[in-house]
Order: structure tokens, then C-alpha cells, then sequence
């Protein structure tokens, strides 16, 4: 008579897993017993194979199993037990994972999931505790960012005001991290943050910040970015409109076709090439005058964006940057 031990063995069979399932299914109290057994003293090799079943078996089962892996003492099979709670939403076990989000001494792997299962199924009870931790710069830097991350799920005020709040954190991948999430959430409470932001000494910071004003369909918010793109230095100017053109707004394509008479070489440059990328018609008397401009690279994106507008024909003309 085969025993569940020898069921089970072909679990990790794609075309097996779910016949095995279903006599597990149909036999909970014989299962139940033996995921006890196996995880008091088993083998990995016999606790991977149960946790093949999670996604077949019914979620009283996957629970228990679950409940079992999540306290193993191999990290391998916590992690992946960790792992099937998050796919199944397994809210059960949140009073224990709020241990481990703060246990330091754990794998990060470990911190990272339960992280992840707390943000995404009760943001609400566990959002002050991971808030917490996201502003603790004693905590593990790799943690920060996770929950930064898991928080991006979770838009009230709370966590908003966190993120604006980590946008001064002394560690630039935290300040990277916070603005990188307010470009998710993309509310407009962010946007005078996101505005000082703006001028971080970090490049990817202000670049995050530049993405989160721009895709956040605000016109304040545009207004704002323009304007700042039109008295930053010419550096700036140029970063900025190749963050900006892809949006082809009104307001941020009049805004580059002004800096089309810039002084600077490299700004008039990125502007006629953006107007080629993204025609504006207004821009066209300022284009003709760069077909004489001192820079070849300037006349060649001028007459290539005249060309797309409809202009004059300049056949040969190539566009690359």
C-alpha cells in the first residue's frame, strides 16, 4: 500500500502536481499529520515537496503548511514558505511576521517577504510599524528600501507624508527611494516635496523627482517643472528635457522651443533635437533661424524637426542623440 510519502515524491512533476493535490484534498486529516511529521523531522528534500502542493491544495491546507515552513529552521524553506504566503494572501500569520520585520538577526530574504505580506494584506494595521522602520536610519538599508516599495501600495496621508520625509534622509538610496515611490503613487499632495527634490545633489534623486512632477497630470505641477527647467543651469536644461519631451504637453513643449535660443550650444542642441521627436509648430520660425546656427549637430536637428513639421525637405537627414 502506498504510503502519502510515496504520493507526494513526484510533486515537483508539472504534469503530476495536481492528481497528487487532489488525493491530498480528499485526505486532509492524513495530510495534516503528515506535514507535522515531515517538518518536526524531515528532510528538505520532503518539506520542498509538500510545499509543491500550496497552489492546488485547499487554503486551509496551504495554511498549515505554511504555518510550518515560515518557522523551519532552514532559511531556504522559511524564504519559500514566506514567498507562497504573499502569492495566497495569507493574512493569518501578520502577528508573527510583525516579529520578524524588526528582527534584525534574521535573513533578509527573510525581513524582505514579510515586508511584502504585511504592505500588501493589512496596510492599515501594520502601516504605522513600517513607516516606522522606513524612517529608522538604524535599520537595515536594504529593508528601508523594501518597505519603501511595499509601501508604494498604500496612498494615504500617512505614508505620503513619509516619503516626502525620507526625501531628507542623509542616505541618497533612501532619498532615491522615496522619490522613485512618490512617482508611483503620483498624488499632487507630493508635489512641493517632489519641487525642492528637485535640487538634491543626487542625480538620480532629482531625476525620479522630475518623472513624478511630470507623469503626474497636474498642471501645477508642469507649470512648476517648467519653470524650474527654464532657470536651472544649461546641465540641468539639458537632463530635463530629455526627462520632459516624452510628454508631449503644451506647456513643457513651448518651454523647450524658448530654450531653442539658448546661449548654450549643448541646450539648443537637446532642444531642436526634442522638436523633432515631438513636433510643435510654434516652433518653427525658431527653428529655421538654427539652420545656420554655428553647430553642425544644432542645424542637423533643426532641419530634421522643420521636416517633420511639414517645413521643407531635407532628405538624408538622420536623428540620433
Amino acid at each position: 500500500m502506498m504510503t502519502l510519502r510515496d504520493i507526494i515524491k513526484d510533486s515537483d512533476r508539472p504534469d503530476e502536481v495536481r492528481h497528487i493535490a487532489e488525493y491530498v484534498n480528499a485526505h486532509q486529516d492524513e495530510f495534516i499529520a503528515f506535514v507535522r511529521e515531515t517538518f518536526d523531522e524531515g528532510t528538505e528534500e520532503s518539506k520542498n515537496l509538500i510545499l509543491n502542493l500550496i497552489d492546488y491544495i485547499t487554503e486551509q491546507l496551504a495554511i498549515s503548511v505554511i504555518e510550518h515552513a515560515i518557522e523551519d529552521s532552514s532559511d531556504q524553506i522559511r524564504i519559500r514558505g514566506l514567498k507562497s504566503a504573499y502569492r495566497i494572501r495569507v493574512e493569518s500569520l501578520n502577528n508573527r511576521l510583525a516579529e520578524y520585520i524588526e528582527d534584525q538577526d534574521l535573513p533578509f530574504e527573510v525581513q524582505k517577504w514579510s515586508v511584502h505580506i504585511l504592505a500588501s494584506t493589512d496596510p492599515r494595521a501594520y502601516g504605522k510599524q513600517l513607516r516606522k522602520m522606513a524612517r529608522d536610519t538604524s535599520m537595515d538599508l536594504r529593508i528601508r528600501k523594501e518597505i519603501i516599495y511595499a509601501l508604494t501600495n498604500v496612498s494615504d496621508d500617512e505614508t505620503i507624508g513619509t516619503f516626502c520625509t525620507l526625501l531628507g534622509d542623509a542616505n541618497p538610496e533612501i532619498r532615491q527611494a522615496g522619490a522613485w515611490a512618490l512617482s508611483r503613487v503620483s498624488v499632487p499632495a507630493s508635489i512641493n516635496c517632489l519641487l525642492a527634490a528637485m535640487e538634491d545633489d543626487d542625480e538620480e534623486v532629482r531625476n525620479w523627482s522630475i518623472r513624478a512632477l511630470r507623469d503626474m497630470d497636474d498642471a501645477y505641477a508642469l507649470q512648476m517643472l517648467v519653470e524650474t527647467m527654464l532657470k536651472v543651469e544649461p546641465n540641468e536644461q539639458t537632463r530635463m528635457i530629455r526627462l520632459l519631451v516624452e510628454k508631449r504637453s503644451e506647456i513643457i513643449l513651448r518651454a523647450i522651443a524658448e530654450l531653442l535660443s539658448s546661449p548654450d550650444v549643448n541646450v539648443r542642441r537637446l532642444a531642436a533635437w526634442a522638436m523633432g521627436v515631438s513636433p510643435y509648430p510654434p516652433a518653427m520660425n525658431a527653428l529655421k533661424e538654427l539652420i545656420d546656427d554655428e553647430d553642425e549637430q544644432v542645424q542637423t536637428y533643426a532641419k530634421k524637426a522643420i521636416a517633420r513639421l511639414g517645413g521643407l525637405d531635407f532628405r538624408g537627414v538622420g536623428l540620433g542623440l
